[in-house]
């Protein structure tokens, strides 16, 4: 036989407005404890004189607080943390048993031996726990509180069944969204990893490819020097070759040392007040041997910038940017640099008039290894140069970044804060 209908006409009205008002709220993706408390208000509503509360199962089978907006918070806390048991009150009974558990009279019923000191105080004389189900499960308990001795009829009956199942669909939806964010997460941390994996085999592959080079060259010359009769000269020559080749590898090591120690944020970074005037002219000496060799010519205009850096890793961010910049440039033009001083910040302008890099490749001038080689029209370096400038301009505080346009040039700026704002 079919449920027996004990609403009226308008009750029934009243109740799918409340269910639709609700069921609104989980289509548009309300978290559970704001749908909870609107499930409860409307019980509320359609049953006067009542005040009701929702508790959940937690994943150690403890009953915690989901809902009651009009019990005294100092009894919701009391409660919270119920362990089900026989003799738990009306909801951890209700859970222990799995069926609707009535106390009509909370102070002579057996099961309310432990709680009536909590509920005396808050004139909670009767309460009515029913379980919220998930399918078979048990997920949580709706209970009503009357203020005088009460029993429940057929009406509130059916208005707690249609109420609690309105619960059972919001945790559902619940569970179900935090499935699937579980889902999602997971996905994530698995794509993550392969493409931690992908970067880690293309960063060793490519390292091997860059030591492969200068260690052929190392081996050959030493071959040459142990079996063949070489000249003075030649000797020489091989020796400086064999030298070239150790510096060269050992400059790879040191990058990738450092640049390692970068990311795991282990870099020791001494921050001081260090004048970026001062460190970019030691720059520029340093730098002139190389420009005159590929006969680049360096222009600088500054003005003492007084920053807060590290002065050795700041030479080292200086070094490599105007190294790029005269390596990179073609013969007879010109490389400019200029510290830029603001009220916050001091800014290191470097400019070239090489070839320029397509917009669609400069993102990659910040991966480790990617050389860009022909696609960018650029030559030489192991691929690390900008990408720990970067990182060390980052750990100082500061920012590099780097426009370029084909055929005119390439710009970079490094901006750290200004001692003196």
């Amino acid at each position: 036989m079919g449920r027996v209908n004990v609403l009226s006409g308008d009750e029934v009205v009243a109740v799918l407005d409340r269910q639709t008002a609700v069921m609104e709220e989980i289509a548009a993706g309300t978290r559970l404890s704001p749908v909870l408390d609107s499930v409860v208000r409307s019980l509320e509503d359609l049953m006067p004189d009542t005040r009701c509360s929702i508790l959940l199962l937690d994943d150690a089978g403890t009953l915690r607080h989901g809902a009651a907006p009009n019990l005294p918070a100092e009894y919701s806390a009391a409660i919270d943390g119920l362990v089900p048991g026989p003799l738990a009150g009306s909801c951890g009974t209700a859970v222990h048993l799995g069926e609707p558990v009535i106390a009509a009279d909370v102070t002579t019923d057996p099961r309310w031996e432990q709680f009536r000191d909590l509920a005396s105080p808050h004139q909670l004389r009767a309460c009515w726990s029913s379980p919220i189900r998930s399918g078979e499960q048990v997920v949580g308990t709706f209970a009503v509180y009357h203020r005088e001795p009460y029993e429940p009829d057929l009406r509130d009956t059916e208005l707690v069944r249609r109420f609690a199942h309105l619960a059972s669909l919001a945790v559902e939806h619940e569970h179900a969204l935090a499935e699937r964010e579980a889902r999602l997460n997971a996905d994530l941390a698995r794509q993550s990893a392969e493409r931690a994996n992908h970067a880690k085999s293309q960063f060793v592959t490519a390292l091997s490819h860059e030591l492969r080079t200068p260690l052929q060259a190392i081996t050959g010359f030493t071959e040459n020097l142990q079996t063949l009769d070489l000249s003075p000269e030649q000797r020489l020559d091989a020796l400086d070759r064999i030298r070239l080749a150790s510096s060269h590898i050992l400059s790879i090591v040191d990058d990738v040392l450092d640049l390692a120690r970068v990311e795991a944020g282990s870099m020791p970074i001494d921050l001081a007040v260090v004048d970026a005037q001062v460190v970019l002219e030691e720059s520029l000496r340093l730098i002139q041997p190389l420009a005159d060799r590929r006969h680049v010519t360096v222009v600088s205009e500054s003005a003492t910038a007084p920053v807060h850096g590290d002065r050795r890793r700041l030479q080292q961010v200086i070094l490599n940017l105007l190294a790029n910049a005269v390596r990179f440039s073609p013969v007879a033009s010109t490389v400019r640099v200029r510290i830029e001083v603001g009220r916050s910040s001091a800014t290191i302008h470097v400019i070239d008039e090489g070839p320029g890099i397509p917009a669609e490749l400069l993102a990659r001038l910040f991966v480790p290894f990617d050389q860009l080689g022909a696609e960018a029209g650029r030559e030489g370096g192991a691929g690390l140069g900008l990408v720990l400038a970067r990182r060390l301009a980052e750990a100082m505080g500061g920012t590099l970044e780097l426009t370029s346009v084909v055929g005119t040039g390439t710009h970079v700026k490094v901006t750290l804060e200004n001692a003196n704002g």
